[in-house]
């Protein structure tokens, strides 16, 4: 045993397997990192490539590869030394007679390098035609298929089951493994007239199977069950493959699907992964996080779908690494718009052009903003959200969210604390709303059609015609900028619009992005502008009298919110003299 475990020693770069399970930083002649085995903030956790150890100065735990995988894992000596011994491809002897015995997970495990094999050996055979037709209608060449170890498994009762048997596993093995199933008429193959793609841990050992059907009736896409080496919580596909890429870019991208994630390596973005169609877990997150504090999201673009895995986003963010949503045109996933003229670049661009997790889930959240049945509950789901994630996290994007709540921004931070503090409690469902409650008028919402108020709907008036005069006048748009006009606006999409005109984007452009990415509500604003300009017959030299309406409107909402601080006699010092300023300066206006 000592000779087996001095020549794995010899094989195995201790940075290299720790690496898998910790982001580690150079260090002078050391890397370092946040300890695997107790929680902290400062990295104390130190490994020395010279000495081949590792060290941790927080909690005592150090030692060599063996003591690592031991101590991370819950191995003993024996499952780490088997473990080992696969990594470093060296082949066990037995020590004083004894044999060393195969744990029931390396049986298991070897049952799944067995079918693996017998699925490649079935696509590149006759019977496989229709596998290797289905993949070239996707685009994907033998050499691509044999690069990601896609599979066919041939639409047989139990061709595979006899197999392994011949191959002398037993039927435990076979059934613990995920590949067949028990019935009253015996044992029959999981997998049947699928395309299949292993499914490997993230260092590079099959761990389970996904089938995709392509004739006759099923399920889509069947996945291994829970098992002794495959949990779908802690797996991501590819992972083994992107992980070196993620640390050398300092990203990953997470797809849905195995076909997204195989056309990213294609195109270029070897750090990008798939979490087979399920909501990121906690596990996925943490594993995440070993190797990066950055992730982009590109799911499918359908907004159904993406909005139901945002709670997955927060869960990453929560672990402590930034999430970006990719937002891909309507009807297109991954695959699709990598496999468009220019994918890569585009999709480059698209990376670029992410959002913040805190402003897409406003920006998903738009419509039902707006809707007067759906605009509490959509506006308490964003609240539960962001009360979930550090201060920190969010604090770049309260002034914009505010804007969307049409609230202060020190309003937005007490609504999201009082959220905090459910939190702490348990309780967040009872939390009630200062803001928001019924009755409060005192706060309007940027979404003037929540309500009837008259002036809200002339401020959305105003800004609607704006724009379209702005949408119209080149000259126009070259006499503002956006610090003259955006602050006095109270609605997001127009001021967006009025942003992007008077900052040089071109109209055809902004059209163009707009109608990539779904943005109906633009176009609805700009609509609603020319019916204003239509019926009163404003016209670009009206234009300074729009903008100081527009400002007077802001004004009136400051008063509003000012108002009831005063009289209360909770108005700090320079509010009060905010609102005695603002009380003269509107004094004899219309209302």
């Amino acid at each position: 045993m000592r000779n087996d475990s001095l020549e794995i020693k010899s094989r195995i770069d201790i940075v290299d397997l720790i690496s898998a399970y910790v982001e580690l930083k150079r260090a002078g002649n050391s890397l370092v990192g946040l300890c695997p085995f107790h929680s902290e903030k400062t990295p104390s956790f130190h490994v020395s490539p010279d000495k081949q150890s590792y060290h941790c100065f927080g909690c005592g735990k150090g030692g060599d590869i063996f003591d690592f995988i031991m101590e991370i894992e819950g191995f003993g000596f024996k499952e780490a030394l088997v473990l080992l011994a696969e990594r470093a491809g060296v082949k066990l002897s037995n020590t004083g007679g004894e044999k060393i015995s195969r744990s029931k997970a390396h049986g298991v495990r070897g049952a799944l390098e067995a079918a693996k094999f017998f699925f490649r050996s079935a696509f590149e055979e006759p019977g496989g035609q229709s596998a290797r037709a289905y993949l070239e209608r996707r685009n994907i060449c033998a050499e691509t298929a044999a690069r990601f170890e896609i599979g066919w498994s041939p639409q047989s009762w139990d061709l595979l089951s006899k197999h392994l048997a011949s191959a002398g596993f037993s039927e435990a093995e076979t059934l613990d493994a995920g590949l067949a199933i028990k019935s009253e008429r015996g044992m029959y193959d999981r997998f049947r007239g699928r395309v299949i793609y292993p499914i490997n841990d993230d260092g590079g050992r099959v761990v389970g199977f996904g089938g995709r059907i392509i004739d006759g009736e099923g399920a889509k896409y069947v996945n291994s069950p829970e098992g002794p080496l495959f949990n779908k919580r802690r797996t991501l596909y590819l992972m083994d493959g992107a992980k070196r890429a993620a640390r050398e870019r300092g990203r990953i991208i997470l797809v849905e699907g195995y076909m997204d994630a195989i056309r990213a390596h294609l195109s270029g973005f070897t750090e990008t992964v798939a979490s087979l169609g399920t909501s990121l877990t906690e596990e996925q997150a943490a594993l995440i996080k070993r190797f990066t504090g950055l992730c982009y999201i590109a799911y499918d673009a359908d907004g159904a779908g993406q909005e139901a895995s945002i709670r997955g986003m927060y869960i990453l963010q929560r672990h402590g690494v930034d999430v970006r949503v990719v937002t891909l045109p309507e009807n297109l996933d991954p695959d699709d718009f990598l496999s468009g003229e220019d994918g890569a670049e585009k999709f480059e661009s698209a990376l670029k052009k992410a959002l913040p997790l805190p402003l897409y889930h406003v920006y998903i959240k738009r419509h039902d903003l707006a809707s007067p049945g759906k605009a509490r509950i959509a506006r308490e789901d964003i609240l539960a959200g962001l009360a979930s994630l550090p201060a920190l996290d969010i604090a770049a994007y309260t002034p914009a969210i505010s804007r969307g709540f049409g609230i202060l921004e020190h309003e937005l931070r007490g609504e999201i604390d009082a959220r905090r503090k459910g939190f702490r409690r348990g309780r967040i469902e009872n939390v009630k709303s200062a803001n928001f409650r019924e009755g409060n008028d005192s706060v309007p919402c940027v979404y003037i059609n929540e309500g009837e108020n008259t002036r809200d709907r002339r401020a959305l008036d105003l800004e609607c015609a704006f724009c379209s005069l702005l949408w119209r006048d080149e000259e126009l748009r070259a006499r503002w900028e956006c610090g003259d006009l955006i602050p006095f606006f109270s609605d997001e999409a127009s001021a967006g619009i009025a942003a992007a005109l008077v900052s040089g984007d071109a109209p055809d452009e902004l059209e163009s992005r707009w109608r990539a990415l779904g943005e109906r509500i633009c176009f609805e604003r700009l609509a609603r502008g020319d019916a204003v300009i239509g019926e009163t017959g404003l016209k670009p030299e009206h234009a300074d009298k729009i903008i100081e309406d527009i400002r007077v409107c802001a004004a009136r909402r400051r008063l509003e919110v000012l108002k009831p601080l005063v009289i209360r006699g909770e108005a700090e010092k320079n509010e009060a003299a905010e609102y005695h300023e603002l009380v003269k300066k509107l004094k004899g206006r219309p209302k």
